[in-house]
């Protein structure tokens, strides 16, 4: 172990120091196939969005959890039917040889990105279908600091990994992030109609009406042109200070890059408890507080919206019974308010057994009614066979594993981003009574939150 830094030291100070105290940590690394090495930044140090073009920024202002990653140090990816088994088993291998040491007594942390798209073969834009990766260094939020790791593999070049470790602490440290000031780009209104949504919308309705489904969700996309490459520098703050209670991400890989921010969680699992978010039923929202309310009222005692509610959390019930000792639902929804749209909204709570993982809860959890429908087979049957499952990583799953357990947001309200182009995603949940215009504006709503974000950047 090295020795602590003071609080009162500078950051620069720190990152000066810290090619001397890695180096030395370096010469005699803990047994491991894959290691690490963690450090407390000093004082109340931010951590800056990084333009890097393997990175990672993920964070839930409202639960103090932030996870920043730059580069790799591990990964591998999987798809097809048992995607999640095999990512369990490389998971645990992963674990089983990934050894931990400090350089100032913070207690150390193996943390691995986990994402993954919604259907078990369907990819986009290159994103692999399934992707379990250990940045080379995160930045970690604990309270008001912030830890550092940095991961390595037995076979690394030293001088090779040093390099990297010290540039990924520079750029995660670096404090200006705001952009370079340009004017927001300027994109086309989203279409005041489309008929081939109308058309899916009416297909969905008569399959429920058949009997053999309840509920079917369907997706809409909308291509942009991009002016330019949004400033992820500035998209990501305004991000989370628009959208607290969300989990704002962006994800950069070589092959393409997604950003977006989520207001329903598939699943926190901490400490044996585990909760999962049933978000269902949706209304606009009013800037004027009077009608903002009636819209609420309205959501809680609409009889489609509370319906197709309790489709999504009696699925969430049934998914994590089998693996839970003890399962706690609330009898009545709350309303969560967001800036563009506001959801019924109820939290699962279940105490899980011993011997179950992420991955067990994942395998039976997603997807949900929410993204998927219900009965689920039956929906899922349908999606494929009308074109529905391709959505890449949109209602797929962004976040983080580490020893305490794991914490995975479902892939909502979010843009998939190429060299000139940007996808849009939104969905609706078709149930009995569904409008095909209202859901239409029930999409549009979705898709402002990141249509406001692409153009301020």
């Amino acid at each position: 172990m090295d020795f602590p830094i003071p609080e009162t030291v500078p950051v620069e100070s720190f990152l000066d120091e810290l090619p001397r105290r890695l180096a030395r940590a370096l010469s005699s690394p803990p047994r491991g196939r894959v290691f690490s090495f963690s450090a407390r930044l000093p004082g109340r140090s931010a951590v800056s969005v990084p333009d890097h073009p393997v990175s990672v920024h993920w964070c839930r202002v409202t639960d103090g959890k932030l996870r920043v990653g730059i580069g790799s140090a591990w990964e591998t990816t999987a798809g097809g039917p048992g995607r999640f088994a095999e990512l369990a088993r490389a998971h645990r291998g992963l674990m089983d040889g990934w050894s931990t040491a400090s350089l100032d007594g913070t207690a150390p942390s193996r943390a691995a990105f986990l994402g993954f798209a919604f259907g078990e073969a369907s990819g986009e834009g290159d994103l692999p279908n399934a992707l379990l990766w250990v940045p080379r260094v995160v930045a970690e939020r604990r309270g008001p600091s912030i830890v550092l790791h940095f991961t390595g593999r037995r076979e690394d070049e030293p001088a090779v990994l040093l390099e990297e470790w010290i540039d990924g602490a520079r750029r995660l440290a670096e404090t200006d992030s705001g952009g370079d000031g340009s004017t927001p780009a300027r994109f086309p209104d989203l279409p005041s109609d489309d008929r081939a949504w109308r058309q899916r919308v009416e297909e969905a309705l008569g399959t429920i009406r058949t009997g053999s489904v309840n509920k079917l969700v369907l997706t809409r996309r909308v291509e942009l042109a991009l002016q330019r490459q949004p400033e992820i520098g500035r998209v990501i703050p305004w991000l989370v200070a628009r959208y607290p209670t969300g989990t704002v991400f962006v994800l950069r890989r070589p092959e393409a890059s997604m950003l977006g921010v989520s207001p329903e969680r598939l699943l926190s699992l901490q400490a044996g408890v585990a909760v999962a978010d049933a978000l269902a039923g949706s209304a606009p929202r009013s800037t004027r507080t009077d009608e903002d309310d009636q819209f609420a009222s309205g959501l809680l005692e609409d009889p489609k919206a509370r319906a197709e509610h309790e489709l999504v959390v009696q699925g969430i019930v049934d998914a994590m019974e089998p693996l839970c000792a003890g399962l706690v639902a609330p009898q009545a929804p709350s309303v969560v308010r967001l800036p563009t749209v506001q959801h019924l909204s109820t939290h699962v709570h279940g105490r899980v057994r011993p011997d179950v993982s992420v991955f067990d809860l994942i395998s039976r959890l997603h997807p949900t009614p929410a993204v998927g429908g219900t009965p689920r087979e039956d929906a899922l049957a349908w999606l494929a066979d009308n074109g529905e499952q391709e959505r890449g990583w949109y209602t797929g799953g962004v976040g983080w594993l580490d020893d305490s357990g794991g914490d995975v947001s479902v892939v909502l309200r979010c843009a998939l981003l190429g060299a000139d182009r940007a996808t849009l995603f939104a969905g609706a949940g078709i149930v009995e009574g569904s409008d095909p215009r209202a859901e239409f504006l029930e999409t549009d709503w979705k898709l402002q939150a990141i249509l406001e974000a692409l153009a301020l950047g």
